[in-house]
């Protein structure tokens, strides 16, 4: 079975925004009570994650208590945020709007041409909270319609002079059809198409894939509008259609193995949702696609990781002078690669905090993954060996210190003491240890002083390990805050991340342009290329994948690791 996901499946932006605000005022509330007014978003399982986090829901405004509520995606009626804000006024309870900026802009359409006389007509479903919100802004009357015979069956006082808009999860085939019959039939009409940017280029995804697959199977909560249209819009095209909220609701029985299958997701379905239905169709596969997609998740992200430190450690030699560069950069590479597949089991917090599709993955092939970690790790040390003796000790110290820092110590003296119980420590640790044995534990070895270019290349190295770091923390940080993971940027807020790390590359890059003046041994100018080239990528990939793209994934994806390779060019310079 050849399965496809869609590039747009997973939260869009609005979502994301509703989910951060609700779980950053969680984590700032202390005693206080967090509640959000209605559910957050229509999707069961994302809210009973959000609910173990102590959030509850309410259903009408005045059931709000004191502490802080969180107003829903969807947005509220305007005359509910009105009473809430009194209440505020008054110091009863603390307002965190996470109403989309897409619905607010339907909003703002509606303030603008009510007050003129303009009748609306909102395209949506009835009784969704969206629609119900759009309606208390509409204060020259409105209606809800979501088919073309209700469109019919407007009347001519409506149709004399009216505004259309959309819910922002409406299908964009027939707000174009539904819209173009009411304004033929109208006297004045004004036509403000308000469906959001993520909600058409997941229907034109739908559509394309659904055209190019056997079968299809949308992923979503059934209380979810734009997920029902994504059902809808695939049925159209004559696909067979599973709409499932979780994998084990899928019925296999339906299939062959033999199929192509695409999977559409909603705006409000977390990805760990999509991954587990995608690995419960690959059961269906044969014995060697199983193998190649089992090979390929367990190891291809470890293998880049630790390749890319490997190239970058024979870089940082050839620039240090370092003998046994070749075993020291493989030392390095297999110490990483044999971390990386053990970090998972070594976690204090469980296998759940790896979501439940990946600790259902990690916990099935745990025999496999340990020993090929047990394996890595004593070949590391084999290589740290034809070093010498006192890079073999390091290499050993950094696997200890490793070891103890992630299970802790357990003795009468320490009671369970571990360095994991600093928010984000693991953040500071891994690059820290990537750096003093590629950079510093050789100096040991060779007995030399350090200089100049030992700080540079340490501190170069310590920021691109950070800075990658960094990286999949703030992409993975609102799964990671859902499921009670602690990261440093978690700790310090994305903002303050961002900024830390780019005052940490600004220095870096500075200094290798101050290094020349600084330093008994001159870099060469083409290493000083690469060396802010190396820095500079982490900002560029943050922004170019993170921040350019607000729906969708990019086609090509050079993962940040990519700046160590640039590190390792210096070997060839």
């Amino acid at each position: 079975m050849k399965v496809i996901v869609a590039k747009t499946a997973g939260f869009c932006w609005g979502v994301k925004r509703a989910m951060d605000a609700v779980l950053e005022a969680s984590a700032q509330s202390g005693s206080h009570k967090v509640q959000t007014l209605g559910p957050l978003i229509h999707n069961p399982q994302a809210l009973a994650l959000i609910e173990n986090r102590g959030v509850s829901v309410v259903t009408e405004p005045e059931h709000v208590q004191g502490g802080t509520v969180v107003i829903r995606a969807h947005g509220i009626p305007i005359q509910s945020l009105r009473g809430l804000k009194e209440r505020q006024n008054r110091g009863e309870l603390n307002i965190v709007n996470a109403t989309c900026p897409e619905v607010a802009k339907v909003h703002n359409k509606i303030k603008k041409w009510s007050p003129k006389g303009y009748f609306t007509i909102i395209l949506g479903s009835k009784g969704h909270p969206e629609s119900i919100a759009h309606r208390s802004f509409a204060e020259n009357g409105s209606i809800i319609i979501s088919t073309m015979d209700e469109a019919k069956q407007l009347t001519s006082k409506e149709l004399s002079k009216c505004l259309i808009v959309a819910q922002t999860t409406y299908t964009v085939k027939d707000f174009q059809e539904i819209s173009s019959f009411i304004e033929s039939q109208a006297t004045d009409c004004i036509v403000e198409n308000t469906i959001c940017e993520d909600t058409w280029m997941r229907q034109d995804e739908a559509e394309s894939l659904s055209k190019r697959v056997d079968y299809v199977i949308v992923v979503g909560g059934r209380e979810s509008s734009n997920t029902k249209h994504l059902a809808e819009l695939a049925q159209r095209y004559g696909k067979p259609v599973q709409y499932v909220e979780t994998a084990q609701e899928i019925d296999l029985s339906q299939f062959s193995g033999s199929e192509t299958v695409g999977i559409l997701a909603g705006a409000s379905t977390p990805t760990w949702l999509v991954e587990e239905v995608v690995d419960h169709l690959e059961e269906t596969n044969d014995s060697l696609s199983k193998w190649v997609k089992k090979l390929n998740r367990a190891f291809l992200t470890p293998l880049i990781w630790s390749a890319s430190v490997t190239f970058a450690s024979l870089g940082a030699s050839q620039i240090l002078d370092y003998p046994n560069h070749f075993f020291i950069a493989l030392s390095v590479g297999f110490f990483i690669f044999s971390m990386y597949l053990s970090a998972p089991y070594l976690e204090p917090l469980g296998l759940g905090v790896k979501g439940p599709a990946n600790a259902k993955f990690l916990e099935i092939n745990r025999y496999l993954l340990l020993n090929v970690s047990m394996t890595s790790a004593l070949i590391s040390l084999i290589f740290s060996r034809y070093v010498g003796p006192n890079y073999f000790l390091c290499t050993l110290l950094a696997f200890a210190v490793s070891l103890v820092y992630r299970i802790g110590l357990n003795t009468s003296q320490t009671k369970g003491l571990s360095l994991r119980s600093i928010p984000g420590s693991k953040d500071l640790f891994v690059p820290l240890s990537i750096a003093f044995l590629m950079v510093t534990a050789p100096d040991f070895e060779n007995v030399r002083i350090q200089d100049v270019q030992h700080y540079l290349i340490f501190s170069i190295i310590f920021t691109l390990a950070l800075a990658r770091t960094f990286i999949y923390d703030l992409r993975d940080m609102q799964k990671d805050q859902v499921l009670g993971k602690e990261t440093l940027p978690i700790a310090l807020g994305k903002t303050r991340s961002l900024w830390s790390i780019g005052l940490l590359i600004t220095f870096c890059i500075f200094a290798v342009g101050l290094s020349s003046y600084l330093s008994a041994n001159p870099i060469s100018l083409w290493h000083q290329i690469v060396m802010i080239t190396a820095l500079g990528y982490p900002v560029f990939y943050w922004w170019f994948y993170h921040h350019r793209f607000s729906a969708g994934k990019p086609r090509l994806d050079v993962r940040p690791e990519f700046s160590f390779f640039l590190v390792g060019l210096l070997t060839i310079l």
